[in-house]
Order: C-alpha cells, then sequence, then structure tokens
C-alpha cells in the first residue's frame, strides 16, 4: 500500500481534532508530531547515518531522539500524577487507587508487545535472546550494558525501555506521597542527582555505556521533563514566557553552538556529562511550546500532518521493531528477488517495513489492549 493510501485510511483517526493543538480529551496532539521525529531520528542513527562520510553529518546526535523521549516521558507522566495526586487529595481519596490504575494502564500500554516479542524470539532461540533473557524480561538490559559496556545486538536500543519501565516504578510513588510543597525541590534533586551521577561515572569508571545508560544518569532529562510539567500545572505565567520563540530559538543556537565547539576540540568531558543536558533542556522548551499554544504556520503543518500524527501515535511500535527489521529485510527480499544497493532506497524500505509491523501491530495488539484502561480510570469517585 502506498504512502498516500495509508495517510488516506488514516485520516479518520484524526478527523475529529479541533483547530488548536488539543482534541476535547486534553491529548496533546503536537506531541504525536515531536514523537515522530524522535523515533525517525533514532532510525537515521541506526540505519544511514554510519553509511556517510561526511564528518558534520556524521557529528549530528540522531541518536538524541532518545532523550526527545525522555523529556517527553518525564513531562506527561509527571503531568498526569500531579493533576491526579492533586485530585486524590482534594477528594480525599486513598492514592493507593491512583497508583494502582497508574501501574496497569502503563501495563496494558507498554508490555505487550515487549514481552510477545521477547518470548516469540526466545522460542525460536533467535541470536543472543536466551544469553540476555533475564536481563530482558526484568527490563534491565541497561543495567547489563552498564556494567559489561557491550552492544547486545538487536536488542540495544532496549536499554532506553529498561531505564523508562525502571522511571515509571519509582517514580509515581515519590510524586503521589510527597507533599506538594516539597515536589519542587523533589523534581530539581532528582535532575541534579542525575547530573551527579553522570560526573561520577564519568571520572571514577570510565564506562561510556554507564555514563549513557545506566539509569540514575537518564534522571536528568526525565527529571526535566518533570519539570516543565510542573510550571505547566503551577507556574503558568513562566511556562508561558518560557516557551516563547526566543528561547527556543536561543536554545537552538546556543545547543548548535557547543555541538560545533565539542567537534573542533573534542571535548570529551562535555560530551559524556553536558551534552544531553543541553539537549533535554532544547527538548523541554519545544515541548512546553507544543503543550501551551502549539507551533503555528509550517510548524503546525509538519506535526498535524496526519501521516506524522499517525506515525507518532504508533511510535512505540516503531521503536520496539526498528532494529529487527534489517534482518527481517535481509530474510525477505532474495525471496522475492528484490537487491537494493542505494543507501536512501534502503532506509525507505526499511521504514515502510517497519511502519507496517508497527501498524499491524498497534490494530492487532497496542489499541486492543489500550482500550482496557478505560476499566482503569485515574479519577474515582469517593
Amino acid at each position: 500500500m502506498s504512502v498516500t493510501s495509508q495517510i488516506n485510511c488514516f485520516s479518520i483517526e484524526y478527523s475529529m481534532m479541533t483547530s488548536n493543538s488539543r482534541t476535547q480529551d486534553e491529548h496533546i496532539v503536537q506531541l504525536d508530531g515531536l514523537r515522530f521525529f524522535a523515533v525517525t531520528t533514532v532510525m537515521i542513527a541506526h540505519w544511514l547515518q554510519w553509511q556517510w562520510s561526511n564528518v558534520y553529518l556524521t557529528s549530528i546526535p540522531f541518536v538524541h531522539g532518545v532523550i526527545l523521549f525522555f523529556v517527553l516521558s518525564g513531562f506527561l507522566i509527571t503531568r498526569i500524577l500531579l493533576e491526579n495526586r492533586d485530585y486524590y487529595n482534594e477528594q480525599k481519596l486513598d492514592k493507593s487507587k491512583l497508583l494502582k490504575n497508574f501501574y496497569i494502564r502503563r501495563f496494558l500500554r507498554i508490555f505487550p508487545i515487549y514481552y510477545l516479542l521477547i518470548f516469540t524470539l526466545f522460542f525460536f532461540d533467535y541470536n543472543n535472546t536466551r544469553e540476555l533473557f533475564p536481563w530482558l524480561v526484568s527490563y534491565s538490559s541497561n543495567i547489563y550494558q552498564s556494567i559489561h559496556n557491550v552492544y547486545i545486538g538487536e536488542f540495544n536500543h532496549f536499554w532506553s525501555l529498561a531505564v523508562e519501565e525502571q522511571f515509571y516504578l519509582f517514580w509515581p510513588l515519590l510524586v503521589v506521597f510527597t507533599k506538594p510543597k516539597h515536589t519542587l525541590r523533589l523534581i530539581v534533586i532528582t535532575i541534579a542527582l542525575g547530573l551527579l551521577s553522570r560526573v561520577y561515572l564519568y571520572l571514577y569508571v570510565g564506562n561510556w555505556m554507564a555514563t549513557s545508560y545506566f539509569t540514575l544518569c537518564c534522571m536528568s532529562s526525565l527529571g526535566i521533563g518533570a519539570l516543565i510539567a510542573y510550571l505547566n500545572i503551577y507556574k503558568k505565567n513562566a511556562a508561558l514566557f518560557i516557551q516563547k520563540w526566543s528561547f527556543i530559538i536561543g536554545a537552538l543556537l546556543l545547543y548548535l553552538l557547543l555541538l560545533f565547539v565539542n567537534y573542533k576540540y573534542q571535548l570529551n568531558w562535555y560530551k559524556e556529562i553536558f551534552d544531553e543536558f543541553a539537549f533535554s533542556i532544547l527538548s523541554a522548551l519545544i515541548i512546553l511550546r507544543a503543550s501551551q499554544n502549539g507551533f503555528g504556520s509550517i510548524f503546525k503543518w509538519i506535526l498535524e500532518n496526519k501521516f506524522i500524527l499517525y506515525s507518532g501515535k504508533i511510535s512505540y511500535g516503531l521503536y520496539v521493531y526498528h532494529l529487527f527489521i534489517p534482518a527481517l529485510f535481509f530474510y525477505i527480499a532474495p525471496r522475492i528477488g528484490l537487491a537494493v544497493t542505494n543507501k536512501y532506497t534502503f532506509f525507505i524500505l526499511l521504514y515502510l517495513l517497519t511502519f507496517l509491523c508497527a501498524h499491524i501491530s498497534w490494530k492487532v495488539i497496542e489499541s486492543p489492549s489500550n482500550s482496557l484502561k478505560k476499566y482503569f480510570p485515574y479519577k474515582q469517585r469517593r
């Protein structure tokens, strides 16, 4: 099916969108557009960037799409927790019910395709699945890589899923049971802990995977997302002020300058400790803009394009499956007489195949699983 046909098929899914950036249930539409760019840049890093010879192109951190996901997760999860914590406090409800429903809703969103994929690959004894199985099934592959400083093949990208799942386990407990007056302090400490963890591991361990993949080291990005959620709820004037274009453009120019300086002088300490922190701040400003007034003009047209929105909607599946798709392609291509030599054609075909898998996954597994969330609402009656 052509991309145009796909867009026509999916258009009904977004036909009820309002002219602004939100639907009636407060879903922030443009964040789906950002998810598309996050997952696509990661695909560029994994499938295409290593084939380029231009030193400037190879220096662009496309893999930072993962950092955008972290900031976005920190923002959305904290926003949900803070809004509902306040509601439960006002209604004097048992907050254990909030936690129970939060975890169930997260599990319904994350677990089905992740565990289905892992158990299927385990059954067929695919590559190193059985060797890594205890780490994969416990969402701790990032810990394995932090200890051993090794790539783990097609499962390598699961480190970020492990970080997010660990975040989903402990962060709700901290937020829900922290007194409202101490919430900002909690978030600031979390951001600081992430930075300090990176400093310590860089100085005393010298393991770059630990510096990037270890859970504590990722807390600065997740915490920055939490910070803009806090501002969005409790400090609306401050949130509206810092989401202005002048701050976004300034942050972008500063990040590009730092990127160039790092490239020119090979500042390893900056790359290991501060690069992702700086990108997290830029990501936060962009997310805050999308969650407030939304982007207008050409940016609105791009972020709210039907194909981009749908791709953002199924971005979890796109991310989970994408490193396994080249093996699937090389299995299928010779059997249908398909030979591809151009790297850009290869990238497009990999993307379309991943898109097809993620689309089927959404329709058959993820959407039915998500529909069960209605039985576990956040808002509870007294």
